[in-house]
């Protein structure tokens, strides 16, 4: 029986999982005025419409070391649902366009940062159960846009979720690195760097 023998695609593919590892780079933005870094309540970050106003969700993945001229082949947001979940929201995720983006507090919060040409929609097709994950569509074309600029600095990616005109009252909660940093947002990412 021969060996099996990887292809040099699968050879040259990478694979890498960021995490939210500090409190401030994940948190709550609600009416697009008020910043809460430990999410609203309960260590929780809701997105959509609840029922008063728009909640988008904001996420900072440091140290990304990332090779040059990569290609990013696959991208997928991970978020852990907090709640039990029959809603329906409109959510809309970009990219923050910058070379390394900042740490949010009430001075940057998300929806005050330049943003992705890219954006991807994603509205949830099933009831979420609480303590499990949920995956975003493919978001790559939002990542390739990011490292894609000349002064990107490896240092940090941001993303957002935001509302995108959901229906009042449908929202998702899912925990924020302050309920447990194994319960924080990750960003999977699959790449071909240039070798």
């Amino acid at each position: 029986m021969s060996k099996f023998k990887p292809s040099l695609v699968n050879i040259r593919r990478m694979f890498s999982k960021l995490r939210i590892i500090v409190n401030s780079d994940d948190g709550e933005e609600d009416y697009d005025t008020t910043f809460y870094p430990n999410g609203y309540g309960s260590n929780q970050i809701s997105m959509g419409n609840d029922n008063t106003g728009s909640n988008d969700a904001g996420f900072r993945f440091l140290r990304p070391l990332l090779p040059n001229n990569v290609k990013i082949t696959s991208a997928k947001l991970r978020v852990k649902s907090a709640v039990n979940s029959t809603k329906r929201p409109n959510l809309i995720i970009k990219g923050i366009k910058q070379t390394s983006t900042l740490s949010f507090d009430a001075t940057h919060r998300p929806s005050q940062q330049p943003k992705t040409t890219a954006t991807v929609a994603w509205i949830p097709g099933a009831d979420w159960v609480q303590n499990t994950w949920y995956e975003s569509p493919d978001i790559k074309a939002i990542i390739q846009e990011i490292i894609d600029q000349t002064e990107f600095t490896n240092k940090a990616i941001g993303l957002v979720i935001e509302d995108n005109s959901s229906p009042a009252n449908n929202y998702e909660n899912i925990y924020d690195f302050n309920s447990g940093a194994a319960n924080a947002a990750q960003l999977i990412l699959t790449l071909e760097p240039d070798l």
